[in-house]
């Protein structure tokens, strides 16, 4: 696929039969928007080439830095969050010899919905000897929203992705006003493939808003839950998670790996980047112990992705 040159509409959004009858809006504010890039090697950098971007969705051109191996390129999204009917489309092409992050300058807010839903859908081709790390959240859903997120993914045979999601239980520090796991809908459907071959495809439909014993189920009695999927290399020594986090490491039998954590949302966040940083920065530089991307880096201020953990 090349540049595009039309603009982002509303039947090229897909979905999901949960959702079925809630296609469409009346509400005024919503917007459908998006992105479409090209990443491309411009000898030891990582540059941008075609790029399209659609209000509400704005592309920040790739942070380029003398101490860091890899290029940062951030999603702004231009309201407060993700409103009824509002959908992104978002295309990213990384091609052969690239090392970026691609991910969302702040939390992704979905807001309640009173007819439709909201959706982020992500196509992400990585070309050869190419590494991807794409960070869409952490997603925060709001009382009664409908959120559908869907990601696909297409490798080359020497290309390396990691892909991290993290939800958090909604706006839950409020006293009397929290909104605990107080969403409608939730739906997630997400796969990568290698060629032909299907290596990992995830799809789950959390219906809210749910008791404790659902909240202790599906988030283990905690506020967050993070996933990361690894195409590559992972060490079998692997650094222990800290101890107030639980993690689950799942090495499947197509070759990629998945790891789960759940625990406090700042801590899992931590767990989650220095972990999709560390491999990267691994894979990057040829050393198991290679300083991670950004992480601690002087050129970022402190925030909630580029803070070292404590």
């Amino acid at each position: 696929m090349g540049p595009r040159t039309v603009r982002i509409a509303r039947d090229e959004i897909l979905t999901p039969p949960e959702f079925a009858g809630r296609e469409g809006t009346n509400d005024p504010a919503s917007r459908i928007g998006g992105a479409a890039l090209e990443l491309y090697r411009d000898g030891t950098a990582t540059r941008l080439g075609y790029c399209y971007q659609q209000i509400p969705l704005s592309v920040m051109p790739p942070f380029q830095f003398d101490t860091e191996p890899a290029a940062l390129l951030y999603f702004i999204n231009l309201t407060a969050g993700l409103m009824d009917g509002d959908a992104h489309l978002i295309d990213v092409v990384a091609r052969a010899g690239t090392r970026a992050l691609v991910t969302g300058q702040s939390a992704t807010r979905v807001h309640p919905a009173s007819h439709g839903f909201a959706t982020q859908q992500w196509t992400v081709r990585v070309e050869d000897d190419a590494c991807l790390v794409v960070l869409p959240g952490p997603t925060i859903p709001f009382q009664g929203c409908r959120y559908f997120q869907r990601g696909r993914a297409e490798l080359a045979s020497t290309a390396r992705l990691l892909w991290g999601d993290i939800w958090l239980a909604g706006r839950y520090d409020r006293g009397a006003l929290s909104e605990r796991f107080a969403f409608d809908q939730i739906v997630q459907d997400f796969a990568v493939r290698r060629g032909e071959a299907l290596l990992y495809r995830e799809r789950f439909s959390w219906h809210g808003p749910w008791r404790p014993a659902e909240a202790q189920w599906y988030f283990g009695g905690h506020l967050a839950a993070g996933s990361l999927l690894v195409a590559g290399p992972v060490p079998p020594d692997l650094p222990a998670a800290r101890t107030t986090v639980r993690r689950a490491v799942l090495p499947l039998d197509t070759g990629v790996t998945c790891l789960r954590w759940c625990g406090h949302p700042t801590e899992v966040t931590s767990e989650l980047v220095s972990t999709a940083l560390s491999l990267a920065a691994s894979w990057t530089c040829g050393e198991a112990a290679a300083r991670p991307w950004f992480i601690a880096s002087g050129e970022l201020a402190p925030n909630h992705w580029f803070s070292p953990g404590d």
